[in-house]
């Protein structure tokens, strides 16, 4: 198992962690961040905590796992099949803070801000079933916030509860718990579960005195409550770079800050590409990869950049039928409901080179016979193409068939490399 701290130390010994010592102000953090080549850590800041960013990426976690990245897929696939039960540890980890939001850095990470943002937090509930989840939190004073809150899981644990739930928002988690709060599964499931089942041991978890239980080597701890008040939440930068809608959302309110006793370090979590676009498409890709195995010889499965990780996806098979291609872009728009563009090719091409992609649906693709479409679907509401709507818009969905027709001869769609 690998901690926060942990995964730092990783990359920082793989020359993938920049550690900057000099004094930055809080403003000046943010651009230092999209700057950077790798992981980052700021040290000297005018808070009492180092912040540090750009943990959550490919390469990064391949670095950490010390997998390529089709084994880190296929251990979160099994870790769905085969979930591992977290335990409680007696050994309390975490000391009291100050009671002050103002206190931590927490950032604006643009000047469009109406406040800084925490980001990186993953709210657990615990009604039927305890989830881990990522909501972000415009802080309001010391001890409150607004947050967005998508009718999902935490939704609907809200609702059923007179709009009053206890709560803990951990900042600073194991990598496999990130990209474990990251995945929406189907039917409720404890994401911690998840994690354990990716390490195939069970994640250690402390229970705090409002009765949830949070990961124990959780950097700080934010306990509180979602309560029925509602305030202004945005504008807000999303994954598409664009603004998000201005909503009126839950307001929480904080009762205490807790954190680990040596040293805590603050994740900041630039909104708007990077990082936060990964996180999201790191939790649907093996939800569709699970589900196209079932239907095709999958070869790779990959988001493309320019779908912001979210929004359209490519896909690689080893080509059985001509019809197959349509069946592997609807399973795939069934898998996750947010996708928009599906693109299937051949499995020689490279999803990982957008060259390769763009050269495969110039020539492997008519436009008049290899698109399908699905107009009036329920998409993104992060689209700002489709039609506005509260939690989902209606939009045009299509499938690109970019393979080669089973019935013209292979050779002449090639590329000759030698």
């Amino acid at each position: 198992m690998v901690s926060f701290k942990q995964a730092l130390q990783i990359l920082e010994s793989k020359g993938k962690l920049q550690r900057i010592t000099q004094k930055v102000e809080l403003n000046q953090i943010p651009g230092q961040i999209r700057n950077a080549k790798n992981a980052v850590i700021f040290e000297n800041n005018p808070t009492n905590y180092p912040v540090a960013s750009n943990i959550c990426t490919r390469d990064n976690f391949c670095t950490i796992f010390d997998m390529t990245w089709n084994q880190i897929q296929e251990k979160v696939i099994n870790a769905l099949d085969n979930p591992v039960k977290p335990v409680t540890v007696n050994e309390y980890p975490f000391v009291e803070a100050e009671l002050d939001l103002g206190k931590l850095p927490i950032l604006r990470y643009y000047k469009t801000d109406p406040g800084p943002y925490v980001t990186s937090g993953v709210f657990v509930t615990e009604c039927e079933k305890r989830n881990l989840s990522y909501h972000r939190m415009l802080i309001k004073t010391k001890t409150t916030a607004t947050t967005r809150i998508c009718h999902r899981h935490t939704w609907q644990c809200y609702t059923k509860n007179n709009n009053n739930i206890d709560i803990a928002i951990c900042i600073g988690l194991d990598p496999a718990l990130l990209f474990a709060a990251a995945i929406s599964t189907k039917e409720p499931m404890d994401e911690t579960e998840i994690a354990g089942g990716f390490y195939q041991k069970p994640i250690k978890m402390v229970k705090l005195d409002n009765g949830i239980s949070v990961p124990a080597d959780t950097e700080i701890v934010l306990q509180g409550k979602l309560t029925p008040e509602l305030g202004t939440e945005g504008p807000f930068v999303d994954i598409t770079g664009t603004y998000d809608l201005i909503r009126q959302q839950p307001v929480v309110e904080i009762t205490k800050i807790l954190t680990q006793k040596q040293n805590p370090t603050y994740y900041a979590l630039i909104p708007g590409r990077g990082e936060h676009s990964f996180l999201m498409g790191f939790g649907k890709l093996p939800l569709i990869y699970k589900e196209l195995t079932k239907v095709c010889d999958l070869k790779d499965l990959a988001f493309t950049d320019g779908g912001i990780n979210w929004l359209g996806c490519s896909v690689s098979i080893k080509k059985r039928t001509d019809a197959e291609p349509k069946t592997v872009i609807e399973t795939a728009l069934d898998a996750h409901k947010s996708l928009k563009h599906v693109y299937v090719f051949d499995d020689d091409i490279n999803l990982s080179d957008p060259q390769d992609i763009l050269w495969a649906l110039t020539t492997r693709f008519q436009a008049d016979k290899n698109v399908y479409t699905y107009p009036d679907s329920l998409g993104s509401s992060l689209d700002p193409s489709s039609e506005p709507g509260e939690d989902r818009r209606k939009t045009c969905k299509a499938g690109f068939d970019c393979t080669i027709p089973l019935t013209k001869d292979r050779a002449d769609f090639e590329k000759v490399t030698n």
